[in-house]
């Protein structure tokens, strides 16, 4: 289209036009989702504000059903049912709020800031890499614990970063990244799903003993959501400068990952970051000794904060490319 036309079309758009022009875009789960990323940053959310803060609530309702009198059989329903109430609960609470705000995009944005968890970890990087600075181990490791189900009163500061490096980059691909897709496959309903998914997976987790059989299921489903979100993570992770590096690794690490998931996605990001992740760990007194993945470097201060601007950065050019799809689409419809 010639410049003229272009003015001319300018001209005879009123202010209405644009209005409803930017609000017909806003209403694509892509541009919505890039706002509520905005409006997560902006705003003071609390952490009792968030689902994480329904850990111990979870937990508590677990050791109710999920008692060592109780057959291997029945603590196996209780896995299932426990889960599918809760789930069929909060699904019941936003059909509820459905019917009060009857608009996809509104109800979306008061949701899903409070979904998407970037700035709690964040934190909690920070504090632990002040910790180290001033040399206080001790208070690096009671800032690191509640973040991780492994032990770590052992671990030396280099094992605290290395620590810290994979609880940055599982929180930030389980509680963020991951929420952003699920959005985008099923709407907030699979936002909600993907997270509050998570926070009973990290309530039950097979990692200690005594949830080892009753948090199977959830462990299991969590993988399930996981799945497409680890392949959108691989794809746009191909636009990182590192790709050689990045796919040079998973071809010599695939076979030793404990978990297709986790292990990928930290292979991925230790690699980004060159940093050697994985090894062994404490888990309830317990000695696991896992692959070391990811880079040939041992982990410094700064490597966390390196790990979690990458997930940042592919969360936000994974929606980018979902709003430049969106927006193109839309654009071609109009012409």
């Amino acid at each position: 289209m010639p410049v003229e036309q272009y003015l001319e079309v300018a001209q005879n758009t009123s202010f209405k036009d644009v209005l409803v022009t930017f609000f017909t875009i806003l209403q694509y789960p892509a541009i919505t989702l890039f706002t509520a990323m905005l409006l997560e940053i902006v705003l003071p959310i609390g952490n009792n504000l968030r689902l994480q803060a329904l850990t111990p609530f979870f937990r508590k309702l677990a050791r109710k059903v999920n008692r060592s009198e109780n057959s291997a059989a029945q603590n196996l329903f209780s896995s299932v049912f426990l889960p599918f109430l809760l789930i069929s609960i909060a699904l019941f609470i936003l059909l509820l709020l459905r019917f009060c705000i009857d608009h996809e995009t509104i109800l979306s944005l008061l949701i899903l800031p409070f979904l998407l968890e970037s700035k709690p970890i964040l934190k909690t990087a920070l504090a632990i890499k002040t910790a180290l600075a001033n040399e206080d181990k001790t208070k690096a490791k009671a800032l690191l614990q509640p973040h991780m189900q492994r032990d770590c009163s052992k671990l030396s500061a280099m094992g605290i970063n290395k620590a810290l490096c994979e609880a940055v980059g599982m929180s930030m691909f389980i509680n963020w990244f991951a929420v952003m897709v699920w959005y985008l496959l099923l709407g907030i309903e699979g936002a909600v799903l993907m997270q509050l998914v998570a926070v009973m997976n990290k309530a039950f987790s097979i990692k200690q003993k005594e949830y080892q059989l009753f948090g199977s299921f959830i462990y299991k489903f969590e993988q399930a959501l996981l799945l497409p979100c680890t392949i959108a993570f691989f794809m746009v992770s191909l636009f990182s400068v590192s790709v050689v590096r990045i796919l040079k690794n998973i071809k010599t690490h695939f076979k030793t990952y404990s978990s297709l998931t986790s292990g990928l996605i930290l292979d991925i990001l230790g690699s980004y970051a060159n940093v050697s992740l994985g090894g062994p760990r404490y888990y309830s007194g317990n000695l696991i000794r896992l692959s070391k993945i990811g880079g040939q470097n041992e982990p410094e201060d700064k490597s966390p904060l390196k790990i979690y601007n990458k997930v940042r950065f592919t969360g936000i050019l994974f929606v980018c490319i979902c709003v430049l799809i969106k927006t193109y689409l839309y654009a071609a419809n109009i012409h």
